[in-house]
Formats: structure tokens, sequence, C-alpha cells
């Protein structure tokens, strides 16, 4: 049930639409083959936090582009990544879909869940990598979660949706990719307890999504430099999941 706050946050923008139609509905379509899958797990309601592995920045441009455009998704984004320059504010707010915070603030895990509360009840879905990095490698594992998914779920009682992602680490030109919605997480508030029950089942849902990678065909590879590494911010080892 969705509670009422101030604000509706289940709402998409006009901007957003538009931008989700051109990026999923046209850029996505000619680049890659993409295929979904499980897209009638997805509760009907907001108020639920999706849970995805990380391989590469298209992640969350793919849950964007080609999740239902409402209830909305939010991420969870530093300030100053998002509203400087300029442009970068006036682009997020036209289009939404980020819950800003500000790094090394006394204070800002207590504000992050206030806002991430609000969000919930507002109807807004949480979008989540709670490995809390990107993949060194496609291994159909992944890295040990993050405290983050269990906190913010077993603080609000949202149900956790898990969302495999395979395809997505090396990308060219016609890539085959692969995403998979599994079937919600039972919300339950609580503690320590809680957090820890919740981290063991979404690891094993996520786990349960992956299929084992396809080996890289071999040929020449359209644009596999440019799209790989297109929005990554700097190039540096990742951990790879053993």
């Amino acid at each position: 049930m969705v509670v009422a706050t101030s604000r509706n946050y289940a709402k998409a923008t006009i901007a957003f639409r538009v931008l989700r139609f051109i990026v999923g509905r046209i850029i996505f379509k000619i680049l890659f083959r993409v295929k979904i899958e499980g897209l009638e797990n997805l509760p009907k309601e907001g108020g639920y936090i999706l849970a995805g592995n990380h391989l590469s920045w298209i992640d969350p441009f793919l849950m964007l582009g080609y999740f239902p455009a409402e209830p909305r998704i939010y991420f969870i984004a530093a300030r100053e990544e998002v509203y400087y320059p300029a442009w970068r504010r006036i682009f997020t707010e036209k289009v939404g879909g980020v819950i800003p915070i500000e790094r090394d603030k006394n204070g800002s895990s207590r504000e992050l869940l206030v806002k991430v509360k609000e969000t919930l009840e507002g109807g807004g879905v949480l979008g989540m990598f709670p490995e809390g990095d990107v993949s060194g490698r496609e291994t159909g594992k992944i890295l040990p979660l993050k405290r983050g998914l269990a906190f913010f779920a077993s603080a609000t009682g949202a149900p956790i949706v898990p969302v495999g992602f395979s395809g997505t680490k090396e990308l060219w030109v016609r890539r085959h990719i692969r995403v998979i919605v599994g079937k919600p997480i039972a919300g339950r508030k609580g503690g320590k307890e809680a957090s820890t029950t919740l981290t063991e089942e979404t690891t094993a849902a996520l786990l349960q999504l992956l299929p084992k990678p396809i080996p890289t065909p071999p040929g020449r590879k359209f644009l596999y430099k440019f799209l790989t590494n297109l929005f990554t911010q700097e190039v540096k080892e990742h951990p790879t999941p053993e």
C-alpha cells in the first residue's frame, strides 16, 4: 500500500518518458540485442527495491529503458555528481529519478534513510546495485553484498525484487544482453537478524538468475572500446567474483 506523502514519487516526468523512448526503444534497439524476462514479477505499485548485479554502466540504463515508466525508479547518487556543473542540475531536475546525497557528511546515513523512506512511501521504486562495485569480469557469480540494501529493506519493510544482468560487461554493436527479473523477496522489518536474512535471500536469488557467461565470439566487435567504456568515469581494476 502506498502511503500518501507531499509528493507523488511514482509519477514519471514527460522529459523522462521522452528520453526513455529515445534510449530504450531506439538507440538500444539499434545497438544491442536485448532480451528482458520476468517483467510480470514486478509489483504493480511502487514501494519496493530493485536489486541487481552490476557489470557495467549500462545496467541502470537498461532498468530505466525497459522497465515500466511508472512507478518511477530512483537511484542514489552523490550530489556533486548530478548537480555540478550547472547543466547536470538542470538535466537531473527535468528528468528526475535521483536521490542526491552529501558525501562525508555527519548524519548522512540517517538523512538518506529518511529520503529513501519518503521515496518508497510516495510510491517510488529504489534501484540499487548492492555489490557496491562493478564486477571485474563476468563469471556468473556476484561479489559479497554490502549492507546498504538490507539496511533500507529492514528499516522500511519494502520487498526486494532481484534483477540479473548478463552480457553487459563487454559491449559492442549487436551484443546479446539478457535481463531477468526474479520473484519478489518478501519485505520484513527488523534488526540485524532481518538484515542478515534479507542479504542471504537476495544473494541466493541473484545467483539463481545469472546464466553461465557466454564465451566471447571471435571476429571484429564494432565499437567495442567505445561502448564498453562509455560513461565509465575512470579505468581501474575491479574485484572479480569467485
